[in-house]
């Protein structure tokens, strides 16, 4: 009986030095690989045709190259191994313009830098003028000698924000997901939007130019409400500059105010 303890006893010594021999096996390749990797690495390090000098810049229409170049802070001469890219990555994305980047190495002395930058939707006006993106982040601050030519997107009340913040208010958000949504609405294929007033109680004003009407939407669901629309001019055989006013807040209803006369209502399901 105690020689077959002893016998089991004795095996598990073996399996332990086994396994710890195994382990050490582990941490010394570990710590050999490092060491060549590091061999390899520190030379490479000092090799001056390593040094980057052709810094490609893809993907950019509105920030400059040398804004990106300036962004990524590559401070010259600096070996390619050198570069941590997904620090500098970081620093290009701080950009309120840059929506992503990607950057590569290309041996032995080039780096390329691909960003995808965000798109203009509007113009916010509340006391300043910003550039707003699609995805509701203030891009920059416009000047009184800009030409470009956007939809303005007004809150009714003041508000106050900085370039490089995203809109956070609920009413905005839902103005500009409408702004986005517009040219798809068939009713206002021909139209062009002048302003977007989102009011305090989640209501719409739409401000159209050349002599068409301005339009009034309800909160809940206001490209259905121009559909409804659609349907009350077609109804009608009417064009929407025949009017001055369209009031599309109450449900099944569409008010519509000629240029010179009282205003008329046309009573119908949303469909």
């Amino acid at each position: 009986m105690n020689g077959k303890r002893g016998k089991v006893r004795k095996r598990r010594r073996q399996d332990l030095w086994t396994r710890l021999g195994r382990i050490a096996g582990v941490v010394l390749l570990a710590v050999l690989v490092a060491g060549i990797v590091w061999w390899v690495h520190q030379p490479l390090l000092e090799l001056s045709h390593l040094h980057i000098s052709n810094i490609q810049v893809r993907g950019n229409h509105h920030v400059t190259k040398e804004d990106i170049r300036s962004q990524a802070g590559i401070h010259t001469p600096v070996n390619a191994f050198q570069l941590d890219l997904e620090e500098m990555a970081g620093r290009i994305m701080a950009h309120p313009w840059i929506r992503s980047v990607s950057i590569e190495r290309r041996l032995p002395s080039g780096l390329i830098i691909t960003v995808e930058e965000r798109q203009p939707i509007g113009l916010l006006t509340s006391g300043k003028t910003y550039l707003l993106s699609t995805d509701g982040l203030i891009l920059e601050e416009m000047k009184k000698s800009s030409t470009r030519v956007l939809p303005r997107f007004r809150p009714a009340w003041r508000v106050r924000y900085r370039v490089g913040e995203h809109l956070d208010d609920p009413h905005l958000l839902g103005g500009l997901e409408l702004l986005g949504a517009l040219p798809d609405a068939p009713v206002l294929r021909q139209a062009e939007l002048e302003e977007i007033t989102v009011e305090a109680d989640g209501y719409y004003v739409l401000h159209l130019t050349q002599g068409r009407p301005v339009l009034r939407l309800g909160p809940i669901e206001p490209l259905r409400q121009l559909t409804r629309l659609e349907i009350a001019l077609r109804h009608r055989g009417l064009k929407l500059e025949n009017f001055a006013y369209v009031d599309l807040r109450f449900p099944g209803r569409v008010i519509l105010k000629p240029w010179r006369k009282e205003a008329e209502q046309w009573d119908g399901r949303t469909t």
